[in-house]
């Protein structure tokens, strides 16, 4: 019996094992850039596809008469550094390799091509010149290399160009997660940094690859309902794609954990929006590879940057900053863009979507929830529903006494108020409901929604200023309004730590454009 499908998220895709969205459409640009001899870059974030994708197109190249094409990934070649002449050994070798795998023995290079410590790009002419028909090159992590690796990698690449494609590649895609145009390369020789773009001038166009379209997702999971029969409701491949963004391997997780995990939905029933979020849930608290290298990030010090004013909505000093600091804040911008952890929204900078809108603070908070040592049952009443109220004055009372967890934080200061509660409601609803969190550079606060047991309560989270008290109201009123709802909470954190304990946890009701709002002063 041949085996099933199913939904990859380990490595590049294969048509006869895996659920695949069709990449054709995608091809004919590219295609384009290869018949007019381009030297071109594909950019995305990890785990979008671009790999699957350069295969299968290498592979189709292939199958007709008119190149010989070849895929490769020279990523190993990192762990060399500046040993320039390692750095081309290992990627000389991957093209010995590569090659006997992939190609026809007729296409393969022969001895002669290889010369003791010659560069690549020696090989390539000499292989070039063997070849009956013009050679197309996916290169694949060129990226990854480091210092004199990477300036030796493209400086080569740019001297062979003037020889295709007779004496050198006819075209070749360099496949990466940024643009290396991005790239400030240090050459240690001219104690200066280079930009990649200049040691790749050569370079036509840069193409980059988007996330599933709606349309793509239901493309996808519709392979499913063929291979085995199980459906999916119009509301809940509406839910995966707004969970996911339409992210890659996100679309595909969801997918495994709803129709092949332990605790799948059997395949004779329809998978609901429920089962979704549920999905949802265990992919955040198990944090596969994918979301643990995104969680990792969070503590490189130009992610936490970016990341901690998307958190608190606010990034007006960057306007009264210098030259030198705004163009430091546009490369890290470009950085954790290439990432795929941030995208631009409608007032600015956000998460991506809003699975990583969950894992961002859970990771920020998860030693903070343990501490806490909060038990959800004590904030339950005997119906099942959520005593807020309690919530509240038991966290007014911690704050009190643990003011210190908010001005000794080391990493994320500006948002360590947000963090310490949004640490608290975690542990308290954990289990039992769901917190939805709306925040991006803009806003200028950040709200929150927990649903429990049938209940909703709205938060909205913002740091003092001469304009907080009044823009707060407006702004929960407006949040509230989006959600039909007619009561929420502001808390307004103050910026300094406080001078007198007795006016912290003030509490005032209040009431604007028909809503009743809950003051609360932190």
């Amino acid at each position: 019996m041949a085996s099933r499908k199913f939904f990859n998220t380990a490595g590049p895709c294969q048509p006869e094992d895996h659920y695949m969205v069709n990449f054709q459409p995608k091809f004919e640009n590219i295609l384009q850039l290869i018949d007019t001899k381009k030297y071109f870059i594909l950019h995305a974030p990890r785990q979008t596809g671009k790999t699957t994708m350069m295969i299968q197109l290498a592979e189709q190249i292939n199958q007709e008469d008119q190149y010989v094409a070849l895929y490769l990934n020279v990523e190993s070649a990192q762990a060399y550094f500046d040993d320039v002449r390692a750095v081309n050994n290992s990627i000389i070798s991957e093209f010995r390799i590569k090659s006997m795998v992939f190609l026809p023995k007729q296409y393969q290079p022969s001895a002669e091509c290889y010369r003791p410590e010659a560069e690549f790009s020696d090989f390539l002419t000499r292989w070039c010149l063997e070849l009956p028909k013009p050679l197309v090159l996916f290169m694949d992590e060129v990226d990854s290399l480091i210092g004199h690796g990477l300036i030796s990698v493209l400086r080569q690449l740019r001297s062979g160009y003037s020889m295709r494609p007779k004496g050198f590649p006819h075209s070749i895609c360099l496949i990466g997660l940024r643009d290396l145009r991005d790239y400030r390369l240090y050459d240690g020789d001219g104690k200066k940094y280079v930009v990649g773009g200049s040691a790749f001038n050569i370079k036509d166009k840069s193409l980059t690859l988007s996330n599933f379209s709606l349309e793509q997702v239901k493309e996808l999971y519709a392979q499913h309902t063929v291979a085995t029969g199980q459906s999916f409701t119009e509301e809940a491949l509406q839910l995966i794609y707004t969970q996911t963004g339409g992210q890659p391997w996100l679309v595909n997780a969801l997918g495994r954990e709803l129709c092949f995990e332990a605790q799948k939905v059997p395949w004779n029933q329809m998978v609901t929006p429920e089962d979704v979020y549920n999905a949802c849930e265990i992919l955040i608290l198990r944090r596969d590879v994918h979301l643990d290298q995104l969680a990792d990030k969070l503590s490189e010090p130009r992610v936490s940057k970016i990341v901690e004013k998307i958190l608190v909505g606010e990034q007006d000093e960057l306007f009264e900053s210098t030259e030198e600091d705004r163009s430091a804040w546009n490369e890290d911008e470009r950085y954790v863009l290439d990432l795929g952890l941030v995208k631009r929204g409608r007032t600015g900078l956000e998460i991506a979507n809003p699975i990583y809108r969950e894992v961002v603070p859970r990771e920020l908070t998860w030693g903070l929830q343990e501490y806490l040592g909060q038990d959800r049952m004590w904030y339950v009443k005997p119906d099942g529903k959520l005593d807020v109220a309690l919530m509240l004055e038991r966290y007014i009372e911690f704050y009190k006494e643990h003011s210190e967890m908010i001005t000794k934080r080391k990493t994320y200061t500006e948002a360590a108020h947000h963090l310490l509660f949004m640490a608290w409601l975690q542990r308290i609803v954990n289990g039992g409901g769901r917190i939805t969190r709306e925040y991006a550079i803009g806003l200028k606060r950040l709200d929150l929604l927990i649903e429990f047991s049938g209940e909703r309560f709205a938060f909205e989270l913002k740091l003092s200023g001469k304009k907080a008290l009044v823009e707060g109201k407006l702004q929960l009123t407006e949040y509230l309004t989006r959600l039909n709802m007619n009561f929420g909470t502001l808390i307004i954190f103050s910026r300094k730590p406080p001078e007198d304990m007795e006016t912290v946890g003030k509490r005032e009701m209040l009431e604007q454009d028909g809503k009743q709002i809950e003051l609360i002063w932190l």
